[in-house]
């Protein structure tokens, strides 16, 4: 048996397909506009690349030394091992070292190291210089033990580097 038909249904299917175009066809070209833009972007991006070849990468280089020549001090960290002490003072077994993170070679880096009584004065002072730091790596070295202290204070003095240009 067919169902009869009802008189509006036609026309409110007409009218929903036709909304769905409405609603269809700006989405579609704001998505087409949106990929575009990011496209064109991502385009030039690789256009300035090849087109700038090995200079953009050696700008790029040259900034990224500037940087770490201007922030050597916070790069590059320097640190001791559980070294052993007496009560009544005397350090022994004292070793200092420096971590380069960067990827550049530290000729020399030179460390002060603090002696320090158990009143909290300065016993002795000594510095030692690191050579060789290959980027990437660290540097131990041992310091010679102390008569009196408790504890020890250590901070980079210089460092110097042809790589960086210091």
């Amino acid at each position: 048996m067919k169902k009869p038909d009802i008189p509006g249904k036609e026309a409110n299917t007409a009218s929903k397909k036709s909304l769905r175009w409405i609603i269809l066809i700006p989405f579609v070209i704001v998505l087409g506009v949106l990929a575009a833009v990011v496209r064109g972007g991502e385009s030039s991006d690789a256009i300035n690349i090849i087109n700038t070849g090995k200079q953009g990468a050696d700008a790029s280089d040259a900034k990224v030394k500037k940087m770490v020549r201007e922030n050597i001090m916070t790069y590059v960290k320097v640190e001791s091992n559980d070294y052993e002490y007496k009560n009544l003072g005397g350090i022994s077994g004292l070793k200092i070292t420096v971590i380069n993170p960067t990827d550049y070679m530290l000729n020399r880096v030179r460390v002060k190291v603090t002696y320090i009584k158990a009143n909290g004065g300065t016993w002795d002072t000594k510095t030692k210089d690191f050579y060789g730091i290959r980027p990437k790596s660290a540097e131990t070295l041992k310091m010679p033990d102390s008569k009196r202290g408790t504890s020890v204070k250590y901070e980079i003095i210089t460092i110097k580097s042809k790589d960086l240009g210091l």
